[in-house]
């Protein structure tokens, strides 16, 4: 009877310590959800600070192309003040939209492209565009990983327990993945 309670007090103790360490797994996936999130956020706030900088440039080049600096400004604003990772997301992929084709309209002004502080505005945004890319793929990646581990044997338990879900992941819009008309662009 004593080697029964023996191995049952074994078993346990070993359930519990692998529940621990599965909860712990979890919880650190969790974070690097979160932390990846937070990247993204970083660079938003970047771009969202590069904006007016670019906007007050363009105003001086593209008086008539106002409704697009205003689009850019209103967008601006909705990434400010979005609430959840959802909304900041949409939000966020809009603007890099609009920002893109900003880019190609770019293209009618030489003397705006020839001026040397356009130049490194739009160099900086180019970068914050590849930076936001980056921290994109980080996030998916922490997602995945993050949705392999509460969705696999014996995680998938503790992950019940703990009513831990399926985080979404970034998926680029339908519309920002077809090809860029740029004679559209251009005749606006």
């Amino acid at each position: 009877m004593t080697y029964f309670i023996s191995a049952i007090s074994v078993l346990v103790v070993f359930i519990g310590i692998a529940a621990i360490v599965i909860n712990n797994r979890i919880i650190d996936q969790k974070n690097r959800v979160a932390q990846a999130f937070g990247s993204i956020e970083v660079y938003l706030k970047k771009r969202f600070d590069l904006i007016p900088n670019l906007v007050a440039m363009l105003n001086k080049y593209m008086a008539h192309e106002k409704e697009v600096l205003l689009k850019a400004t209103e967008l601006r604003t909705q990434v400010a003040n979005a609430q959840g990772q959802q909304e900041k997301i949409e939000a966020s992929n809009a603007l890099t939209q609009l920002m893109g084709g900003l880019h190609v309209n770019v293209e009618n002004y030489p003397e705006l492209k020839a001026d040397k502080q356009f130049g490194v505005l739009q160099y900086q945004l180019a970068d914050i565009e590849d930076q936001i890319s980056a921290a994109r793929r980080a996030f998916n990646a922490s997602v995945t990983q993050y949705n392999n581990t509460i969705q696999m044997f014996p995680a998938n338990i503790i992950a019940g327990i703990r009513k831990d879900g399926k985080e979404k992941l970034l998926e680029i819009p339908k519309a920002d993945q077809k090809e860029i008309d740029i004679h559209q662009l251009l005749n606006q």
